[in-house]
């Protein structure tokens, strides 16, 4: 199914759209955090359902499902562009950066590591990711990059994203704490153990809760969505919009590629809003193969005297 523009929300004046992209319903958490900071900015977010997971794929897929995901953004003339999957921001975010040239492009990796090592008094963070984002070391190279005396500890939590995505989050959740515990006491259990956690997967932030009570509150929690949206807000302000609120259900266009019902259903999970199904659409994302040509000729109808994009009307 093809998206006309016709159908994204319109901006009103001072108005941005931003772009979200994940590999399917953890980005969620991030569009989040962006929503609380940019409440008065209209936000495109599309899921890749039909494809996920990500954490598992290689990297030369990684990439060519993003890029295809930018391409679609592109053509709903957005302003910026959030990759809101660490994989994907591990394997892609340079990819993503060179179609939407011009642009803000904003990943998970390097805000989270910035507030990772701003944040630990003793030099040792944890980091827990899928096996794609942990095995390609973006993390840990990141960390050591910035500040090379920090110890990094990573693991790989490939089941949390399934039992995310199947809604076994509760505190009270026996299932969900015991993986927890498996993942989390090897680099916990011992002396000199990490202060800081970088929660390295859009999906994670729905365990913080639990995470807290097993750790205790010596260890801080890095929400990669949240110090990421800080990152977006730091590169371009807020809206210079003046008009009156808008709900979600004004602002924000909902796509995923592939079971929108189930999309609609475990929405509120990680967006803390329930969405009606009609809230999401279907968006087939190979119409957008990503070509350079496309994402210049999407670019270049964002080149206006206004300087709004193309959608833009007056308030």
């Amino acid at each position: 199914m093809i998206i006309e523009k016709e159908n994204i929300f319109p901006l009103q004046s001072g108005q941005r759209r931003i772009g979200v992209f994940d590999s399917g319903i953890g980005g969620l958490t991030v569009l989040h955090e962006l929503n609380l900071l940019f409440p008065n900015d209209n936000f495109v977010y599309i899921g890749d359902t039909a494809r996920l997971p990500y954490g598992t794929k290689s990297r030369e897929t990684v990439i060519k499902y993003s890029q295809a995901l930018s391409c679609s953004l592109l053509e709903f003339d957005v302003d910026a562009v959030v990759v809101a999957c660490n994989t994907a921001s591990t394997h892609a975010l340079e990819a993503v950066s060179h179609l939407a040239a011009g642009l803000p492009v904003v990943g998970m990796i390097d805000p989270a590591a910035i507030a990772a090592v701003s944040t630990t008094k003793n030099n040792h963070v944890g980091v827990i990711a899928t096996s794609g984002t942990i095995h390609s070391g973006a993390y840990s190279q990141a960390l050591q990059r910035l500040s090379p005396q920090i110890r990094v500890s990573p693991a790989s939590c490939q089941m949390l994203v399934a039992l995310a995505e199947e809604g076994w989050t509760h505190f009270s959740d026996d299932i969900a704490r015991s993986i927890l515990l498996r993942y989390l006491d090897p680099l916990f259990d011992c002396e000199g153990a990490p202060d800081t956690l970088i929660l390295g997967c859009t999906h994670f932030p729905v365990f913080s809760d639990i995470i807290r009570d097993i750790l205790g509150g010596e260890v801080c929690l890095i929400n990669s969505g949240a110090v990421a949206a800080k990152s977006l807000y730091a590169a371009i302000g807020g809206s210079a919009y003046q008009g009156p609120a808008r709900p979600v259900s004004q602002r924000i266009n909902f796509f995923a590629t592939d079971d929108t019902a189930r999309f609609a259903r475990n929405a509120i999970r990680f967006f803390d809003q329930q969405l009606d199904p009609a809230q999401v659409s279907l968006i087939d994302v190979s119409y957008f193969a990503a070509s350079e040509e496309r994402a210049r000729q999407a670019m270049s109808r964002r080149q206006k005297p206004s300087g709004q994009s193309s959608a833009s009307t007056a308030a």
